[in-house]
């Protein structure tokens, strides 16, 4: 952030050189009038009300409101275009359109911006910066308010401009209500209405809606294996057209011509390149990539960059202060080999997960394609991934900080941030990168020392504590842990050890020992409920790992399976109470569950079978050792089981599996053990395949890359087997009708070689709709692993409740981020109906 006095002196000058005395209040009575605009737009209205509110809240006196915009006699608080504003109030034209100013003279204030919101960041960075008043997260027990003199308060301001270091900012995921949506605002984190450079996500299929030009113009679409790919709606936009059609770039510079001179306000146009799966195949498209086989690697790079500065060059010719946008990520990240420079009106953001810099190499390898880019982009900006919708305490504001400071010291303009992040772990962190955004000179260190001291008292140094415990831990690679984390509760699991979360645990009752009042009390407590909430699948996970070195082999190591299971179970009833009741909170972690979860989705509750497998997997295997070597043990053992775990649904489902699998039930699939060679009956649903696939399963990979097999002999006993190679994601699929309300077991033996290489191999759920529909909560979607590191054939378990409004089960074994020469086999993989619970 860039600080000037209002004569614009190149130099930097601190507040208090310039401060004056500015008399609020004295004894008990109002010294000052706050004024605004006759037609105040309702920013500057509640900034007004802002400012009155803090100071009563600190002194006990109201200032009155003037709304006619007029001069007053003595000291006014002017907030926008008053009478009484001159120009020289104002932040000078040239500055960015979020800039603001805070203009002292004659003993009054000016607060103004070029645009309703400037001003308000104007007035609430007088609130903050000359009252004092912080707000560190969302809703009324994180505000932080100084305490003041009854009826007394004279405050030091300064004239001043302030240009934010980062713009835009754009905050996604968020503002799940309207506490929420209030600290965003205080903290300036949100957009102002006219913003430098803003339009980079994918809007190119805008131009070629297939109602428009579907029948009559298909060359305008991608060529897929030798047909043109016309999009099913208009809606759809994970696809390009045929960039190296010069009609296709024609009419895209027309559409952006169009969009800016009906979008005034607005500089810049998108071609962004996002999650797009349908390219073109054509040979003038392919003639643009740089190697025969680029379209099959899926390295986009160079064609994309050649389009984007195509467009660019033509919309410069009638639009010189215009920009096209675009996202560099995925297919288009990398640097292409044959285009060395973007158009100087130009513009990208480029993604990075800098939460994964505790991986070797990768902050080394993302700082420099960042130099490489800032090269070649005169315009760069920066796109990441703070959250992910994770639940285990997934902290790094040092990181953080680090990576805004090298940002800047390559220029990088403005930041698109996927928030989506568990607040009760995170909020110093989100707190002190607000901060960030508008002066990235600031010491994170000193920032997060505010936010502990006024937050926690004399538990300061303790809280600080602990949160450093939860930044260690985020940043301690653990074998088998991978970077991804959206949706992948396994991996976010492993992003805390058990014995850091007892740590944590001990941490936090020390600090409620130091607290000294009841509402730093319930800080941490609430903050204590967000490790509770994140510790179950981090300690089930840990539980689940000690029956990796059991061999069903023995009564003995069937039983340990079901004392571990029975241990398992009592975690389980305990995480379904507690997430159930952590919905209905009425704190920053009800807030976190809800908007994560309800409003998202992302929340990944369904996945426990990720972490608690394994020990259920045991378990049903300790069931069938009964059942083979001592039937008459069965029964009352999967009893004993069902007692021990009083109250988990999950324990009870695996103990009526048992039962179940004692009677040899019907498998509800076709050809699950792949032993059927004959020809497919089964019929393509979606981007699914058919074709090629085992009888009555389809496959599907990402962006068509991965081969799925049947091999003979790599089965079971030498029987065949399923397999997926050389896949980012990819699986096998099959679907039975269902009800909701019923319920399901499904197995699967799955193998991965070698053994020391991670095939991803994995088995899931997932649901349609009775409209036929992908089901909308992906949350109830179960998802299990083997155990890591161990070789030959595991079972996977999974027993699911179907949801609401479900109409199909979805049996998915599948791999995932699979490492070069890694194969992921399948064997026997069974669904079989459960009775009623």
């Amino acid at each position: 952030m860039r600080i000037v006095t209002i004569a614009l002196l190149t130099c930097l000058v601190t507040a208090s050189a310039l401060a004056e005395p500015i008399v609020l209040a004295k004894a008990g009575e109002p010294e000052a009038t706050i004024v605004i605009p006759a037609e105040a737009n309702w920013r500057e209205k509640l900034a007004a009300e802002e400012l009155q509110h803090y100071i009563a809240a600190i002194c006990g006196v109201e200032l009155p409101v003037n709304e006619d915009g007029k001069e007053v006699a003595g000291t006014g608080l002017y907030i926008g275009r008053c009478e009484a504003t001159t120009a020289a109030d104002l932040p000078a034209a040239e500055l960015n359109p979020e800039s603001y100013a805070i203009g002292v003279r004659g003993g009054s204030v000016f607060f103004t911006g070029k645009h309703p919101s400037p001003t308000y960041f104007a007035v609430i960075s007088f609130i903050e910066e000359s009252l004092g008043v912080r707000w560190f997260a969302p809703g009324d027990e994180w505000e932080y308010l100084p305490a003041g003199t009854p009826g007394e308060l004279t405050v030091e301001a300064s004239s001043l401009v302030r240009v934010p270091d980062t713009s835009p900012r754009i905050w996604s995921g968020h503002a799940w209500n309207n506490d929420w949506k209030t600290w965003n605002l205080r903290n300036k984190t949100i957009l102002s209405e006219v913003v430098p450079r803003r339009q980079f996500q994918n809007r190119l299929h805008l131009v070629f809606p297939q109602s428009k030009y579907g029948k009559t113009h298909p060359e305008y679409y991608p060529l897929i294996g030798g047909k043109r790919w016309i999009p099913p709606s208009d809606s759809e936009r994970h696809w390009r057209p045929c960039e190296s059609n010069p009609e296709v770039q024609r009419l895209t510079v027309e559409y952006a011509r169009e969009w800016f001179d009906s979008h005034p306000t607005i500089d810049s146009f998108s071609l962004g390149m996002d999650d797009i799966s349908h390219m073109c195949g054509c040979a003038n498209c392919r003639a643009l990539d740089p190697h025969p086989d680029s379209y099959e690697r899926r390295k986009f790079s160079d064609r994309h960059y050649k389009f984007i500065n195509a467009i660019a060059r033509e919309v410069a010719k009638t639009h010189p202060d215009r920009y096209i946008g675009t996202l560099i990520y995925n297919i288009a990240r990398e640097l292409p080999e044959t285009v060395d420079k973007l158009e100087d009106n130009v513009f990208g953001f480029i993604t990075e997960t800098s939460a994964l810099w505790w991986q070797p190499g990768r902050k080394e390898a993302d700082h420099e394609l960042t130099r490489e880019w800032a090269r070649r982009c005169k315009h760069l900006s920066r796109y990441d991934y703070y959250g992910m919708g994770t639940m285990t305490p997934r902290v790094y504001p040092h990181t953080m900080a680090e990576q805004i400071k090298f940002d800047k010291s390559l220029g990088l303009e403005g930041m698109y941030t996927e928030v989506y992040t568990f607040l009760p772990d995170t909020a110093p962190m989100i707190w002190a990168f607000a901060k960030l955004q508008w002066d990235a000179t600031c010491d994170i260190d000193a920032l997060l020392w505010e936010y502990y001291s006024k937050m926690f008292g004399p538990a300061a140094e303790t809280m600080k504590e602990y949160f450093d415990l939860l930044e260690r831990s985020w940043n301690t690679p653990r074998p088998g842990r991978r970077g991804w984390v959206h949706r992948n509760l396994r991996n976010q699991a492993l992003a805390m050890s058990p014995e850091d979360v007892d740590a944590g645990f001990h941490l936090l009752t020390q600090a409620l020992r130091e607290a000294d009042s009841k509402i730093v009390k319930e800080r941490i407590k609430t903050v204590r409920a967000g490790l509770r909430y994140g510790s179950y699948p981090i300690r089930a996970l840990g539980l689940s790992r000690r029956v990796g070195d059991l061999n069903m082999n023995s009564e003995a190591s069937a039983q340990e399976a079901l004392r571990i299971a029975a241990e398992m179970g009592k975690l389980a009833a305990q995480r379904e109470n507690f997430w159930d009741a952590a919905s209905r909170r009425d704190d920053l972690l009800g807030e976190t569950v809800r908007g994560l979860g309800d409003d998202m989705q992302y929340l990944a509750t369904g996945q426990m079978a990720s972490a608690e497998g394994p020990a259920w997997s045991a378990a049903i295997q300790a069931f069938v050792w009964y059942q083979h070597n001592a039937p008459d043990k069965g029964k009352s053992a999967a009893e004993k089981l069902a007692k021990a775990a009083r109250g988990s649904e999950s324990a009870q489902l695996v103990c009526d599996a048992a039962g179940v699998l004692s009677q040899q039930p019907t498998n509800l699939l076709a050809n699950g053990d792949f032993e059927d060679l004959g020809e497919n009956t089964a019929t393509s649903e979606r981007d699914w395949q058919a074709e090629g696939a085992p009888n009555g399963w389809n496959t599907w990979a990402s962006g068509g890359k991965g081969i799925h097999k049947v091999i003979a002999g790599k089965g079971i006993d030498g029987s065949v087997a399923g397999a997926i190679e050389e896949t980012g994601s990819a699986c096998f699929l099959q679907s039975i009708k269902v009800t909701a309300g019923e319920r399901y077991l499904c197995l699967a033996w799955v193998k991965s070689e070698p053994s020391n290489l991670h095939s991803g191999v994995a088995l899931g759920i997932r649901y349609n709709t009775t409209e036929g529909g992908w089901h909308p909560r992906r949350d109830l979607e179960p998802l299990t692993h083997p155990s890591a590191g161990l070789a030959g054939w595991q079972l996977l378990a999974l027993a699911v409740t179907v949801p609401e409004d479900a109409g199909r089960l979805i049996v998915m074994p599948s791999a995932k981020g699979q490492d070069p020469g890694a194969t992921a086999f399948f064997d026997n993989i069974a669904v079989y109906k459960l009775p009623a619970g």
